[in-house]
């Protein structure tokens, strides 16, 4: 078994920053300036999991490379899209009340679950003409989206299951390319200039 740190490639920077954001935006929720700080990481690393494979496809790799980018991708996935959202969430606005509370945790574990499957599921499709269920940096969008209107602890259980649901259904999604990726693109950015600003909505 070789070294991990072998396995360390430029090519993954992009997908590094994507947890980087992700861990910042669960530190910033916790802070006084809270949503503003934590919507905008969330929308970094949504960007940055916008371009990361064709980052990565920028640079000449390995058999093994490429196969320990696409496990990282979707580990940081989980950590980034899944795990990030709830702990912002539970910092910004913990629910009160033993049955809201119990409901919401019930919420976000079923939100995490879907998470993981989608990926898992598509990890192992490897669909290269586009997506089933909504991908995870749209999960990401949604929820920077909806930082910059409130979080509201009953509106943020129903999301989960929402957005949940839709990772996992059987809705086919093409992949975004030239245009459409651009258009998709101008959605966390300008996530990140509205939250930057403290623009709400």
């Amino acid at each position: 078994m070789r070294a991990a740190i072998q396995d360390v490639h430029p090519s993954n920077l992009l997908t590094y920053t994507s947890l980087a954001a992700a861990v910042g935006a669960m530190a910033a929720a916790g802070g006084a300036r809270g949503a503003a700080p934590a919507g905008a990481l969330l929308a970094i690393a949504a960007l940055a999991d916008t371009f990361d494979g064709r980052f990565a496809r920028c640079f000449t790799r390995s058999e093994r490379q490429r196969r320990v980018g696409r496990e990282l991708d979707s580990l940081i996935d989980i950590v980034s899209f899944g795990v990030a959202p709830v702990v912002v969430f539970a910092m910004l606005a913990p629910p009160a009340g033993a049955i809201v509370t119990s409901v919401w945790w019930i919420a976000a574990c079923a939100y995490v679950l879907a998470m993981a499957t989608r990926l898992s599921v598509y990890n192992a499709e490897e669909h290269d003409a586009g997506f089933v269920g909504v991908p995870a940096p749209v999960a990401a969008s949604i929820w920077a989206t909806y930082l910059l209107a409130a979080t509201l602890p009953w509106l943020v259980a129903t999301l989960f299951v929402v957005v949940g649901a839709a990772m996992v259904s059987p809705l086919a999604i093409p992949r975004p390319r030239r245009l459409a990726l651009a258009a998709f693109a101008l959605w966390p950015v300008t996530l990140i200039v509205l939250h930057v600003f403290r623009i709400r909505i």
